[in-house]
């Protein structure tokens, strides 16, 4: 049990619905996969936890964290990293705090949707691990600022041999 939040919160941190739509396919034909009805648990949860965490910050340091996230958004920042360093930059010690209590609150309510021992999907370490390590406020703000489509472009890219 105790590996079971932890992976689950690698795959909430990362954008679990990615997976979600990835399989999505596979899943209608195959039967598995969380149901249209948990899938939309988890974006409500994801948006909710997106809101407070923004509302958790100064006014001043979320026009900051809006920026950076608009400039990944548009494709003016490419530099996942940077993004994460720069948002991380622009947070107080406080703001860090709070922000991750929010992505702690929105992990506990999708875990406490999941039906009995589903660990929910994506929970095997795919390939989105990489953005989902630590305890990084700055990580997880960018992740649920992002819209889904380009963060997989991004991962795509920085995927791909040089």
């Amino acid at each position: 049990m105790k590996l079971s939040l932890p992976m689950l919160a690698l795959a909430l941190a990362t954008g679990v619905s990615l997976v979600a739509c990835a399989q999505q396919g596979n899943a209608q034909e195959s039967g598995s996969g969380p149901s249209p009805q948990m899938r939309a648990q988890m974006q409500q949860a994801r948006d909710n936890a997106k809101t407070a965490a923004l509302n958790d910050l100064s006014p001043a340091d979320r026009a900051k964290v809006q920026s950076i996230i608009d400039q990944v958004n548009n494709g003016q920042q490419t530099d996942v990293r940077a993004a994460v360093q720069q948002i991380d930059a622009a947070l107080t010690p406080d703001e860090s705090k709070a922000v991750l209590g929010e992505r702690d609150k929105m992990i506990a309510a999708i875990k406490a949707n999941m039906p009995a021992g589903q660990t929910g999907p994506g929970a095997n370490g795919g390939q989105h691990g990489a953005m989902g390590r630590g305890n990084d406020a700055g990580r997880f703000l960018l992740q649920v600022g992002v819209s889904r489509e380009k963060m997989r472009q991004l991962r795509q890219a920085a995927a791909k041999p040089q």
